[in-house]
């Protein structure tokens, strides 16, 4: 994830340009692009009132800096893609394209936003598919709207549904619908089961409680990955996706928030590295149907890997760029205060290598963030090495593990095991 930072931050430290150099050094350089990038003095918008839990926005001077650092291609369908409305978004668009930045994900309508962008290279073309399953609701790209003989675009990101099932034993499901009384509403094509809110209560046998992905959505994503395929690229496909397996909220809604704006902002156990239930079944689907290398943003933390079918599914490499004024902490929109705990403030870069058999090879780089008051600093990366890079790689390889992902250490560079002879 990369998130505002200030220009004229390229003359860095060592540290830091060792990190700019893995981006330089790749044909593609690739990252998950957060808030807005344009000139407040000439953007003519307003902020909206659905955001991703703020209003991050840096000037379109940075889009440049960003390409000359190495990033050449950004995943633009996250939570933060239209906290300035979709004019916002596209004005962010038409900054990152003015400095030579390929971007996928945002877009004027729902085909242009979920339809491959690629970049083409003397190596090959690589293709990148951007989705989001958190997202505020009024960032969703949609098919254009015909009213009294005009045609209006609906701008926005390429989307992935989801809903809250809780599993509820028979025998209770009647006390709940006595408890709930009018909050009720029927469920269609789901006889016995019962919808409060946007929740999904569904008789089991068992109790419990888990995401589902909506299915003509994630067709239409895994039909893009299919088409870039089809075309002979390397294909990534990137899902923003904060949802995980856990149900603890460290950052309760406040009263009259909606609860929509507010999952947009954080999920339930922002920290837990099990995904919720839909994640691995979408990324295999995305694997099967062509996509190289899956990589899931939005999770500020580390997560594992995983291998399926020999390809790369990176759960959470963490944030790039990551600048809060040398504070750890975070006021939301709503007024909640949240503590930043020490794992957002460090990170991964991975390279990714595809050979012309589409074998994957995948190192991993160590780096921490800045965390200072001091705006030209603020938020950078920073190469790590000896016991800070260990601490890190050996944290990543603990929840690779967990996932069944051998990762191997080798100094201060990690690769997943079965990816590198």
């Amino acid at each position: 994830m990369i998130g505002p930072f200030v220009p004229g931050s390229a003359a860095e430290e060592p540290a830091v340009a060792e990190v700019w150099a893995l981006f330089r050094s790749a044909d593609v350089g690739l990252a998950n692009q957060e808030g807005s990038i344009f000139d407040s003095a000439t953007f003519t918008g307003l902020a909206a009132a659905e955001n991703g839990g703020g209003y991050p926005l840096a000037p379109a001077v940075i889009a440049a800096e960003l390409r000359s650092h190495g990033i050449a291609m950004v995943s633009k369908a996250n939570n933060h893609a239209t906290d300035y409305g979709t004019a916002g978004l596209l004005a962010s668009i038409e900054a990152l394209a003015a400095a030579g930045i390929t971007q996928a994900g945002g877009g004027r309508d729902r085909a242009a936003a979920c339809a491959p962008a690629y970049v083409q290279r003397g190596v090959g073309t690589v293709a990148l598919i951007s989705a989001a399953t958190t997202f505020p609701p009024m960032a969703a790209a949609m098919a254009p709207v015909t009213s009294r003989g005009g045609r209006f675009e609906r701008p926005g990101i390429c989307t992935i549904r989801t809903r809250e099932v809780v599993l509820v034993p028979p025998r209770r499901m009647a006390a709940l619908r006595a408890a709930a009384g009018p909050a009720v509403l029927p469920v269609p094509g789901e006889p016995g089961a019962w919808r409060i809110g946007d929740t999904l209560f569904r008789p089991a046998a068992q109790a419990g409680h888990r995401m589902e992905a909506a299915p003509e959505d994630v067709a239409g994503v895994i039909a893009a990955i299919g088409a870039a395929r089809a075309q002979g690229a390397v294909v990534v496909f990137a899902l923003h996706a904060h949802e995980t397996a856990g149900t603890i909220d460290p950052l309760p809604p406040a009263a009259f928030e909606p609860m929509l704006l507010h999952r947009a902002n954080e999920a339930p156990s922002p920290d837990d590295p099990a995904p919720a239930a839909f994640l691995p079944g979408l990324f295999h689907q995305a694997i099967d149907a062509g996509a190289d290398v899956v990589v899931r943003t939005g999770p500020h933390g580390l997560n594992g890997a995983e291998l399926y079918r020999g390809k790369p599914i990176l759960w959470g490499l963490g944030s790039l760029v990551f600048a809060f004024g040398g504070r750890r902490s975070y006021v939301a929109p709503g007024g909640q205060r949240m503590n930043l705990p020490d794992d957002w403030f460090t990170a991964l870069v991975a390279k990714v290598q595809v050979a012309p058999d589409r074998a994957v090879r995948v190192e991993l780089h160590p780096v921490a963030l800045a965390s200072s008051a001091e705006p030209l600093r603020d938020g950078l990366p920073h190469r790590l090495y000896g016991p800070g890079a260990a601490e890190v790689l050996e944290r990543f390889r603990r929840r690779s593990a967990a996932i069944g992902t051998a990762v191997r250490v080798h100094g201060d560079v990690a690769s997943l095991d079965g990816t590198v002879p």
